[in-house]
């Protein structure tokens, strides 16, 4: 029991004077007190794209260093996390949805996995491996989806290598995601008609907005679909962030945050390996020696921050992008992205300063 704090309400968009009631893992009694101690709770941090940190390649690990770095993803102040796999061998794919599905999170839960390859581009790879990229296959795909039951399936695809119908198909047991593509604007604004939700990790391995041609990246921006945005200052230029996030302020609560962190999110500089992918990790940036981006080195807290910061919005707005918003993305906002009665009781404690004090999953302290 919290008995006087500063309670963020996701409806309000504000810290209200509140104590709060935990009872068998979920929040029993969230209501308004008088005063509050200098302390600020807000719902646990949602990361729907992450491929490891903390030295854990989520492709690498077994059950057992999955559920130990779900404990390093809670100490950022995640909560809640898609392990991501990427392009690989079909079998080594399969193996790690399985792998993550018989998991058991001593930390952050593992509500669903982001399969953010192989059905992607070879025209626009980033640094998945080109030879293990598959053309789209409902049949793969929903074995995928029958081999992660009853946990969650988020799919990155190119549009334009679907066949017609496929995606719709795969909306209707899965959330889809549009990414490492290289659809012009039409084909990716028919692929949000026919059910795709999102953009991933927008801007990057994507065709660029241009004044002739939109691209993927404009029909991100111009959509009512939900855009990932990695909120690093590396990634994506800060000034860039705050254009996207005022554009996509006209589709409401659409802006989501995500790390794209690797491994080697929270160690130090130096020569690295993922998935057979070497690669430099200096400061945030990751790259392979031709320039390629990697990913991140980013952690969920860290880009509220910075989204905050780079926006010129409060933090209580930045802090709907990584709650309410990606919760919604992938259907899971009944349970978590926000502090109300009925809902998993994860929550972070913060000083003043909005710097973690402790952090809690199911109502039990992990940090």
């Amino acid at each position: 029991m919290i008995e006087a704090a500063h309670v963020f309400d996701t409806e309000k968009r504000r810290f209200i004077k509140k104590k709060i009631c935990v009872e068998h893992g979920v929040f029993t009694d969230v209501s308004p007190v008088d005063t509050a101690d200098e302390i600020y709770v807000i719902p646990g941090l949602i990361d729907v794209h992450t491929h490891g940190r903390s030295g854990y390649d989520i492709m690498q690990c077994d059950e057992a260093a999955l559920s130990a770095l779900s404990v390093e993803y809670a100490k950022t102040g995640a909560t809640t996390v898609f392990p991501t796999v990427m392009t690989a061998p079909i079998e080594n794919v399969t193996e790690a949805i399985k792998r993550i599905k018989n998991t058991k999170p001593a930390g952050a839960r593992y509500p669903g996995i982001h399969v953010e390859g192989p059905f992607i581009s070879e025209k626009k790879p980033g640094c998945h491996n080109i030879p293990d990229i598959r053309t789209p296959s409902e049949y793969l795909m929903m074995s995928m989806i029958n081999d992660a039951s009853p946990l969650k399936i988020h799919f990155t695809v190119a549009p334009e290598k679907c066949s017609d119908g496929l995606i719709k198909s795969l909306s209707r047991s899965a959330t889809v995601g549009i990414g490492h593509t290289a659809a012009d604007y039409e084909t990716a604004m028919r692929a949000v008609k026919d059910g795709a939700r999102s953009f991933t990790h927008t801007f990057n391995a994507m065709t660029p907005l241009s004044h002739r041609e939109p691209g993927a990246v404009g029909a991100s921006l111009a959509s009512d679909a939900y855009s990932e945005f990695i909120c690093d200052g590396y990634h994506i230029a800060p000034d860039v962030i705050g254009i996207a996030y005022r554009a996509k302020k006209n589709a409401k609560d659409r802006f989501v945050l995500v790390t794209d962190s690797l491994s080697v999110a929270g160690m130090p500089d130096g020569e690295y390996e993922m998935n057979g992918i070497r690669f430099t990790l200096s400061g945030v940036s990751a790259r392979r020696d031709d320039g390629v981006i990697v990913g991140s080195a980013l952690d969920m807290m860290t880009a509220v921050k910075n989204l905050s910061r780079f926006a010129g919005i409060p933090f209580e707005e930045a802090l709907i992008c990584a709650t309410k918003n990606p919760a919604e993305m992938v259907g899971i906002y009944d349970t978590v992205g926000s502090i109300k009665v009925g809902k998993c009781a994860d929550f972070v404690v913060l000083d003043k300063n909005h710097n973690i004090i402790s952090v809690c999953v199911g109502g039990e302290r992990i940090i």
